[in-house]
C-alpha cells in the first residue's frame, strides 16, 4: 500500500464492526451492574411528590366542585383524601376519595393530622403555615413539605 493510501486510511475513523463491538461490551457491563442499583433510595422523592400531588389535587377539587376536601393522616405512613359535605353549619366526611399508603420506611411527622381546603382553595385551619416532615428511616433522609393558609404546597430538602 502506498504512503498516501495509508494516510487516507488512518483518517477514516472507526469501522461499524468496532463501534458495534464497543456498544455490545458496554451493554453487557451495564446489564451486569443493573441489579445492584438500589431503587429504594427514590422512595422519599416519590412519596414527597405523591403527597404534594394529593394536597394540590384536593385543593383543586375543592375549588372546582364547590365542596370542602380534606386530607387526613390515618397513620404515620398512610392518609386519605376525603370529600366533605355540609351538615348544618359544619363540614363532615362524605366519602373517602382516595387512600394512600406510603412505603414502609417512610414516616410523616407533623402536629396537625388533617388539612381541610374550602371552596376558595384555602386551608380552613390552622391560620398559619404548616410544615410536615417525611422521614426515610432506611437511608436517614428527609423532605419537608410546607402548607400555607392560602393553600399553596411546596417541598424542601
Amino acid at each position: 500500500m502506498s504512503e498516501q493510501a495509508q494516510r487516507l486510511r488512518s483518517r477514516a475513523g472507526y469501522s461499524l464492526i468496532e463501534l458495534l463491538t464497543a456498544v455490545a461490551i458496554f451493554g453487557v457491563l451495564a446489564a451486569a451492574g443493573l441489579p445492584h442499583i438500589d431503587t429504594s433510595r427514590q422512595d422519599i422523592q416519590s412519596a414527597t411528590k405523591q403527597v404534594i400531588a394529593d394536597y394540590r389535587w384536593a385543593r383543586t377539587r375543592a375549588i372546582t366542585s364547590g365542596v370542602h376536601f380534606n386530607v387526613t393522616w390515618t397513620d404515620a405512613n398512610a392518609y386519605q383524601v376525603q370529600r366533605m359535605k355540609q351538615v348544618g353549619t359544619t363540614w363532615s366526611t362524605d366519602t373517602v376519595v382516595k387512600q394512600v399508603t406510603l412505603p414502609a420506611a417512610i414516616s410523616r411527622y407533623a402536629a396537625q393530622p388533617n388539612v381541610e381546603f374550602n371552596t376558595r382553595g384555602m386551608m380552613v385551619s390552622p391560620n398559619y403555615n404548616m410544615f410536615e416532615m417525611l422521614w426515610d428511616g432506611k437511608f436517614s433522609t428527609y423532605r419537608m413539605v410546607s402548607l400555607w393558609p392560602s393553600g399553596q404546597v411546596n417541598a424542601y430538602e
